[in-house]
Parts: C-alpha cells; structure tokens; sequence
C-alpha cells in the first residue's frame, strides 16, 4: 500500500514547504516525536463507478452532452467490478505492508458521495481498520461541478444508505455545494484542498488516516503540496506525510 519517497509537509506562516521522506524508518522517528504535529495519510481514488463505464463506453463529449446532467447517474454507486477490484487490490496490499512494518491505520474518512464509501467499505477487511465508523468530511469529494454524478444525496439519503458512517460533519440536508451553472476553478478546488488540510489536523486526532477521495481532489492536493500534476487510477493509493508547526 505504501509507495516509496512519500513526501513531508511543513507549514509556517502561511507558507507551505516540501521535501520528501525517504525510509518508513524515517516516518516512524518523525511519527514518535509527540511534540510533532505528524499525520501520514493515505489517499485512495475510489474504484470504478458506473459513470466511469459510460464515459468510457461513449467518450467524454458524447457522455457530457448526453448523460452526465441527468438524474439517472446522480451520486453512482460501484459496478460490480468496481466492488471486486477494491476487493483485490485493497486488503492484500494492506496486509502485505502491515507485515512490512506500517503503522496500523487509526482512523477512515469517506467523502459524501457514494462511490468513496463503498469503496472503502470493500478495500479494507474488518481487522486492519479500527473498531468505528469511517468519518466522513465534505471537503474532500469530488470537483463541484455541473454533472449529477457529482452531486451528493440529501442527507437523509446517504443516512438511510450508509447507516455505519458518521455524517456529524455534514450539516446541510441538502446538497448547497453543488451547482447546475458553476463548474469549481482549478484555484478554487487547490483552495478547498489546503481548507481539508487544515480540518483534518484540526478535526482528527488520529495519526494515521485514510482518506477515500476522488481523481480531481487528489490531484489538488498534490498540486498544493507537492506542486506536481498526478492523476491516480481507480483505486490507487497516494501517501503523505504531512507536519504542520
């Protein structure tokens, strides 16, 4: 799960500095300094949704004249192998780098679209994530944007649905941040990116966490952090090591 170099982030005054961390050894000595403000976070893309099948199906101007604004796909669920390939590549490479030495994950925050949850809920086995509910924060979903697939459902919906997650930081019954007229600019989701960061050390206590997230949010925060353009596949994990001072 775990991929080599992650990189470290430190803030001060507003402005934020990079370099990389280049053993596991290295983040444990970090990690174990308690005077440390440390977070290793593990991105994941969610795996494949139904709106990635018809996309794919049709090509992008077809599916976004054609589908992407209709009812039909708002908030998709996985396909069937969406399900299966979280399956596969989830556990085995949690497992597989627990007995390696990573430090066990404390803590899963899901977005508020269908597709991240149930990703998650199939990518990790009940023994390698802890006894609670995955959280789930807002400001880590999908780029708002004009498309129903990025819409979430109201908040009695996903309740009803996902019944297992904890949605205290949702507050909004409906969904507010979503436009039918307003796509979110590059600077403005890069802007949502740093304000997730912030509330995740605020919000979460919790040293090592999983966030279950979306193409366009991952590659804000990469851009943010790192200052690279990286787009991950469906179901692809991205680490960081984040400190804040």
């Amino acid at each position: 799960m775990a991929q080599p170099h992650p990189p470290s982030c430190r803030s001060s005054g507003g402005s934020t500095r990079w370099q990389p961390l280049g053993t596991l050894s290295s983040i444990r000595s970090m990690c174990s300094k308690s005077s440390r403000n440390v977070k290793v976070i593990y991105f994941v893309r969610h795996a494949q949704g139904y709106h990635n099948v018809v996309e794919e199906k049709y090509g992008v101007g077809r599916w976004e004249d054609e589908f992407a604004r209709t009812d039909e796909f708002l908030d998709p669920d996985l396909t069937p192998f969406g399900v299966e390939d979280a399956k596969s590549k989830g556990p085995p490479s949690v497992k597989a780098e627990l007995e390696r030495g990573m430090p066990p994950i404390e803590r899963v925050i899901v977005s508020p679209l269908s597709r991240a949850i149930q990703t998650a809920q199939s990518f990790f086995t009940k023994d390698q994530v802890p006894n609670q509910p995955f959280l789930c924060m807002k400001n880590c979903r999908e780029v708002f944007d004009c498309y129903t697939f990025d819409k979430r459902r109201s908040l009695l919906e996903i309740k009803q649905k996902f019944p297992d997650v904890d949605f205290s930081r949702v507050t909004d019954e409906e969904d507010l941040l979503w436009s039918p007229t307003h796509h979110e600019t590059e600077d403005e989701i890069r802007e949502r990116a740093r304000n997730f960061l912030s509330e995740l050390f605020d919000a979460v206590p919790e040293r090592y966490v999983v966030v279950v997230s979306h193409v366009c949010f991952i590659q804000a925060v990469c851009a943010v952090t790192m200052g690279i353009h990286f787009r991950p596949d469906n179901g692809e994990v991205v680490p960081l090591v984040l400190e804040t001072f």
